[in-house]
């Protein structure tokens, strides 16, 4: 893992196998919260949310969540993640001073993969993301979905992927992720889902898919893309 410091001073690792980083050169933190944290709160508001965070990676999106947990809201946070290595490499990780609140709920985790007090549970699950979202018996409101590119990593990205997705969360349940490519969007639209993007100056635009046809969001005119290309996903087949 390499070392990478981001425009907003926080930093991120690159992974040699994927050849990719963790995060967007526009910042580790700024991403996190500007394309998932901030965007899930503002659509879900309930007085017990879960979480699926896809995947923990360095943890930004399930810590970022604990800072910014709605007041008297509790948090289920559950996250798989391939690499234990890494996951243990982090009590040594240099992560923004914003974290510094947390410090002891984040070294819990690294060291457990799991923690619990009277507001937060977070739930490391350690293997392929897949099977974890096949096998979970949840209904999930928010689902971060941070995996590596399509480019790299198609495996969870595909149409039947999202389909287990869609099994898990709840009818008001939202996804967030980064991505804007075509097949990105063309198997959540085949799947029933709106589409929308966030508004941010903060940030470039991501994608947030949702059931729902009443977010506060920037509605995405999917129907008018197709006018202009053929909608075609990346599939399992």
């Amino acid at each position: 893992m390499i070392k990478v410091p981001t425009k907003d001073g926080s930093f991120t690792l690159k992974s040699e196998k994927f050849n990719e980083c963790y995060h967007s050169s526009e910042g580790a933190l700024t991403e996190t919260l500007y394309k998932h944290v901030l965007p899930g709160f503002e659509a879900v508001k309930k007085s017990e949310i879960k979480i699926l965070d896809i995947c923990f990676g360095l943890g930004f999106n399930t810590f970022a969540a604990l800072l910014k947990r709605p007041q008297n809201s509790k948090l289920k946070i559950i996250s798989p993640e391939m690499d234990l290595n890494l996951i243990k490499s982090l009590k040594d990780f240099d992560y923004p001073e914003e974290f510094n609140s947390i410090k002891n709920i984040i070294d819990e985790v690294i060291e457990n993969l799991y923690y619990r007090d009277e507001n937060v549970e977070i739930i490391l699950k350690i293997g392929d993301a897949r099977e974890v979202v096949k096998n979970l018996d949840e209904e999930i409101d928010i689902v971060y979905q941070d995996a590596f590119s399509p480019k790299v990593n198609q495996e969870l990205w595909t149409i039947e992927y999202f389909q287990d997705i869609k099994k898990n969360l709840d009818k008001n349940g939202i996804i967030t992720t980064y991505s804007v490519a075509t097949p990105v969007r063309c198997a959540l639209y085949k799947l029933g889902f709106n589409l929308y993007s966030h508004s941010s100056d903060k940030i470039r635009k991501g994608t947030i898919a949702s059931l729902r046809e009443d977010l506060p969001f920037e509605r995405v005119d999917f129907e008018e893309k197709l006018k202009r290309v053929e909608c075609r996903w990346f599939s399992e087949n």
